[in-house]
């Protein structure tokens, strides 16, 4: 069978068992800091069976081992980074939050690529 379109990010073991997905997010809030090394949140915990993932979404998270991800599958660790920033507008204090992309690395070719330092990317906006 094959799952399409269907969002589990924030879900470790997807709602829907499946052999292959297309088109869907599997995205995880933030990487996990193993022994100072950030690294993806492992799907299907204990349950190491090949998947196949096309166009989807796996930001910070890991496929099992074996698993193919084909065409645009987004996979890198990230994390957001928030900050604040006062100004004044008319004597009005306002806080706006700042947001940056921590991008620590990605897969490619079945494993993981790390950067040799993380990359920041801040985003557009006052909220990100």
């Amino acid at each position: 069978m094959v799952t399409k379109g269907k969002n589990f990010s924030g879900q470790v073991t997807p709602s829907i068992i499946d052999d292959v997905y297309e088109n869907c997010n599997f995205a995880q809030p933030a990487p996990v800091d193993t022994a100072g090394v950030m690294t993806g949140i492992i799907l299907f915990p204990g349950d190491n069976t090949p998947r196949t993932f096309t166009d989807c979404t796996m930001t910070n998270c890991e496929p099992p081992p074996g698993s193919t991800c084909n065409r645009r599958c987004t996979i890198r660790r990230k994390e957001v980074v928030v900050g604040t920033d006062t100004i004044t507008v008319d004597s009005q204090a306002i806080t706006l939050n700042l947001y940056a992309d921590i991008v620590y690395g990605h897969y490619l070719d079945g494993s993981y690529v790390y950067f040799p330092a993380p990359k920041e990317y801040p985003c557009e906006g006052p909220e990100g």
